[in-house]
């Protein structure tokens, strides 16, 4: 199953994609959290904290390893039917076990408790993920595949959630809606790779892949002691509604940074392909240009959010998610830290199988993240603010160390501190005293949004071309080409 699509493609095929994943939660997340209301959103993305930590024992790592070894033998047609069944029966298995451990521990847990429906729902959830094998689409490089079904989903998503929830006691409904739509999105996957990769049971050894797999597990989940662990002890110790606040922040945020992640997740394949077989050379001329590529959009779109996060949260969500500004406001800076942990990790320590190493840092840090909360939840100062405030603290304090790593131990030359990034950033941070300039003159919640997102990116284009950028000036040549290839066939017709 050989990849026929350029990178450049890849990269507008995932950005298609999540511009469409963002569109919809733009549309569709703020009717949803309107009509169901803070209490019963914050009951949904309580029990979805509990459901993910079953969900991790259920994926066992195979996501990011699977990425990674099918990207290295993808033109291999036998070896890549080997590990792909390798890797689902593995998956059968986890998936089966982490079944039967969820829903013993629901019902022994939460019988009583109101989160019982939901938590039930996720049951079906998880029985879905036996399914999941978008880590062998992504390593294929088939995103025209995964783009077109998602659309397409998605669609008939919104359709039945603007039928079917109406008001709040449909939260059942919206939850049982979400829990089919991954339903139908895994199992379509399942089917198109089926037509293409065919099962071969000759001569398995599951056993090796298990090691790395359990270090990739913990690597890769880390997140259950940042944001899901942020949420699980809001929901315990504060209020489901305290959940509710803070998820707002926290799926506005990741909106922007779903999209922006893009840039790495399609250019993980190919980074394994290059070091592979070309060696560390070209890799890290490549990865030099993908973080520069990256933070060139980073920077300026976290800024962006963070200067309209209140103008935001209003126009989509109202007065009755106003608690969410400020978290959202920190969300912003968040994400700038947990992009660069992401690149930090997925294209340099996973890339260089060094995931035992990256398993240590993140687990270090999260574990310091759990103390911080017990220490707040003892002074009786945790709430949706500080629980976010502390996670990016340490977020950043990740960061510097595994920077400091990749460039001291593992001797990668990545240039993640030059003058072209902090000229980014610097640029980016002009954007916060002209939303205040406009908000000065601005009354209108609409008009201030549309009048500092187009100036801010008028500025941020025009010192970047004055600057003669070299990210900026490759954009514009791809497109000057784009539009001379166009006119030549026009011209022809």
């Amino acid at each position: 199953m050989k990849s026929k699509n350029s990178i450049t493609k890849n990269i507008f095929y995932k950005l298609l994609l999540n511009i469409f994943n963002i569109v919809v939660p733009l549309i569709i997340g703020p009717y949803a959290a309107t009509v169901i209301g803070p209490k019963y959103l914050g009951r949904i993305y309580y029990s979805e904290a509990i459901y993910y930590y079953f969900l991790i024992i259920a994926t066992f790592g195979i996501y990011n390893y699977g990425l990674r070894e099918i990207s290295r033998i993808r033109d291999d047609k036998e070896k890549l039917s080997k590990l792909f069944t390798s890797l689902f029966l593995i998956g059968v298995i986890s998936n089966t076990v982490s079944l039967i451990i969820y829903i013993s521990f629901v019902l022994i847990h939460y019988s009583s408790q109101p989160q019982l429906p939901v938590l039930l729902i996720y049951s079906f959830t998880l029985f879905s993920n036996i399914f999941y094998v978008e880590w062998l689409c992504e390593a294929t490089e088939s995103f025209n595949f995964i783009t077109i079904k998602t659309i397409i989903l998605r669609i008939f998503y919104i359709v039945l959630l603007l039928l079917l929830v109406k008001k709040s006691s449909d939260y059942l409904i919206y939850a049982a809606l979400n829990s089919l739509l991954v339903f139908f999105n895994y199992v379509f996957s399942f089917v198109y790779i089926k037509k293409n990769i065919k099962f071969n049971f000759n001569d398995l050894q599951l056993r090796k892949h298990i090691k790395p797999l359990i270090i990739i597990l913990i690597m890769s989940n880390a997140s259950i002691l940042y944001n899901q662990l942020d949420k699980l002890l809001l929901g315990s110790y504060v209020s489901e509604i305290s959940v509710g606040y803070y998820n707002i922040g926290q799926i506005l945020s990741s909106i922007v940074n779903t999209m922006l992640l893009s840039i790495i997740l399609v250019t993980i394949p190919r980074l394994s392909n290059v070091i592979a077989s070309e060696g560390d050379e070209a890799y890290e001329g490549l990865l030099n240009k993908i973080t520069n590529t990256y933070l060139a959009i980073l920077f300026p779109a976290a800024i962006g959010m963070l200067v309209l996060s209140k103008e935001i949260v209003l126009l989509l969500y109202k007065a009755a998610y106003l608690e969410s500004v400020n978290v959202l406001r920190i969300f912003s800076v968040f994400i700038i830290l947990s992009g660069l942990d992401f690149l930090l990790v997925n294209s340099i320590f996973y890339v260089k199988k060094q995931e035992k190493l990256a398993m240590i840092i993140v687990t270090f840090f999260g574990l310091i993240n759990l103390i911080l909360k017990i220490i707040l939840i003892y002074s009786n100062h945790l709430n949706h603010i500080t629980t976010i405030a502390s996670t990016t603290t340490v977020e950043f304090a990740l960061v510097v160390v595994e920077y400091t790593i990749i460039k001291k131990l593992l001797k990668v030359k990545l240039k993640l501190i030059s003058s072209a990034k902090v000229r980014y950033l610097l640029i980016s941070l002009l954007f916060i005293p002209l939303s205040f300039i406009i908000k000065l003159l601005i009354h209108n919640i609409i008009l201030i949004i549309l009048i500092t997102m187009s100036l801010c990116t008028l500025v941020y284009s025009l010192i970047l071309l004055f600057l003669r950028d070299e990210f900026l000036l490759e954009v514009l040549e791809k497109f000057r080409i784009k539009l001379i290839i166009d006119k030549l066939k026009r011209y022809k017709k």
